[in-house]
């Protein structure tokens, strides 16, 4: 079997793209400590590159890179936590938890022991390198900031004080994953992951062919069916009989408020506090990050959380110094609120770094988010995605609002189709349903001012108010732009 290496990078293994190198660091649980934000800031000072971008993974990602790494920095990274030693499994760190585990008041479990534990086998078992550089899993403690919207490979969710629920991803791309059955204790957890990943990586191999990189794990599951992949791993993990895998749909899934741990938020902990910040399409300059780091070290606990919606919290704060931390944050150029148009957008790559993007969907994002906060104040948030092709990579579930690139017909640029809650419609040209990237801040805030003076009251969101609307009130409401 001729296996290639992976296409989602890591430190070791950069990914070449259209506006250079592109790597990775991957950052289980997303957690920084003082030293390792330093030291961020102090690479992208090395490497020439204005900003480091948090992914949906809750991860960092360097882009536009002109030259590999030297040995110096990839040794002062691993120093320092920020790569695995050993670089066969840097690839596989993508170990997601709640951004407010252990500090949640509704949290059932804290899952960061189990987390690390997970991490610690990781770094013990270098054959899981075989496995796709996308595998990840998922440690949801049943608290009030959810991650089991999250299209991670495997995810565990409390379910009581000592039972949490399997998850496994088994759907198409970016869907969420769904549960198999299966409740485990704390002490069953640990094994059944070891269980599955090796499960994981022999399917590779039994699968076979000529294979251009590893399949992901849902490809593995359907080759041998949900059933016999769980008897194989029930054979893995010596033979238990309850460990049998069925297809449950979850009828329980709901919406994920990802806004929920913006702003201020009291702690499970008596006069703590964590500050949710909002990070315009993830990105951080080296001094915003050295400056998040020694806030947290000043007035935390000394580190900072990184979430898989691309933004940052500062846990551990009391609350006589919240105050100054606030003014901290704002000196820093960042902003606090789910209502600010930087916490509204989400923006693949586009066309600087993306051959299959049609629009240069980062710089129509942000020129958008000026143009809003300029001349909006929203009392409610709403989440507006920017797709330069119909892949959608940077957010996989449905937005309020999605602008999605094409190329036009001329091939003279890109331009953007309009969707609003699902309905496709002929939007800011007489001549075409294509929407040109100059006309879109006026066209989105049209479409805002429009919502904010047809809406029932102020409570109502733009989601609901999208739902009552008749086919020709929305076919109505695409034309005001």
């Amino acid at each position: 079997m001729s296996v290639e290496r992976s296409i989602c990078p890591d430190i070791y293994h950069p990914a070449i793209a259209r506006d250079g190198l592109l790597t990775r660091l991957r950052i289980p649980g997303g957690v920084l400590n003082e030293l390792q934000c330093a030291t961020i800031a102090q690479l992208l000072d090395t490497i020439g590159l204005a900003y480091v971008q948090v992914t949906n993974r809750a991860n960092l990602q360097l882009r536009s890179i002109d030259r590999d790494l030297d040995s110096g920095l990839l040794t002062k990274l691993t120093e320092c936590g920020l790569a695995a030693s050993q670089t066969a499994i840097d690839g596989i760190r993508n170990v997601m938890l709640s951004p407010t585990a252990g500090i949640d008041a509704r949290e059932l479990i804290d899952v960061r022991p189990l987390a690390a534990a997970w991490l610690e086998y990781l770094d013990n078992h270098s054959e899981l390198g075989e496995l796709s550089n996308k595998f990840s899993v998922g440690f949801d403690g049943g608290g009030s900031v959810s991650i089991l919207d999250r299209p991670n490979d495997i995810s565990l969710l409390a379910v009581g004080e000592d039972k949490f629920s399997l998850y496994l991803s088994m759907g198409d791309r970016g869907h969420r994953p769904q549960p198999v059955g299966v409740d485990l204790t704390i002490e069953e957890c640990l094994p059944m992951l070891a269980a599955i990943s090796q499960c994981y990586r022999q399917g590779i191999k039994t699968i076979g062919g000529e294979l251009r990189r590893p399949p992901r794990l849902r490809s593995v599951i359907r080759h041998f069916g949900l059933t016999e992949f769980g008897e194989l791993v029930r054979r893995e993990i010596a033979g238990s009989s309850r460990l049998i895998f069925k297809n449950r749909a979850d009828r329980d899934a709901t919406q994920v408020n990802e806004d929920v741990h913006l702003g201020v938020h009291p702690q499970r902990q008596s006069d703590r506090y964590y500050v949710g910040i909002v990070l315009l399409l993830g990105r951080a300059t080296g001094a915003q990050v050295s400056g998040l780091g020694a806030i947290a070290a000043r007035y935390g606990s000394g580190h900072i959380r990184l979430t898989p919606w691309q933004n940052v919290i500062v846990p551990d704060v009391k609350e006589r110094d919240l105050q100054k931390v606030q003014e901290l944050i704002t000196d820093l150029g960042l902003v606090q609120t789910a209502t600010h148009p930087s916490s509204l957008l989400r923006a693949c790559a586009g066309m600087t770094g993306c051959q299959f993007s049609a629009t240069d969907t980062q710089a129509d994002a942000i020129a958008l988010s000026e143009y809003l906060a300029a001349k909006f104040t929203l009392n409610l948030p709403l989440n507006i995605h920017f797709s330069g092709c119909d892949k959608s990579c940077a957010q996989h579930e449905r937005a309020d609002i999605t602008l999605w690139g094409t190329e036009n017909a001329d091939r003279t640029g890109g331009s953007y189709r309009l969707e609003i809650g699902g309905v496709m419609g002929e939007c800011g040209q007489e001549t075409s349903d294509l929407l040109p990237p100059e006309r879109v801040p006026i066209a989105i805030g049209s479409l805002i001012a429009t919502y904010h003076e047809r809406r029932i009251d102020a409570r109502e969101s733009f989601s609901a108010f999208i739902n009552h609307q008749t086919s020709a009130q929305l076919q109505e409401l695409l034309h005001v732009v």
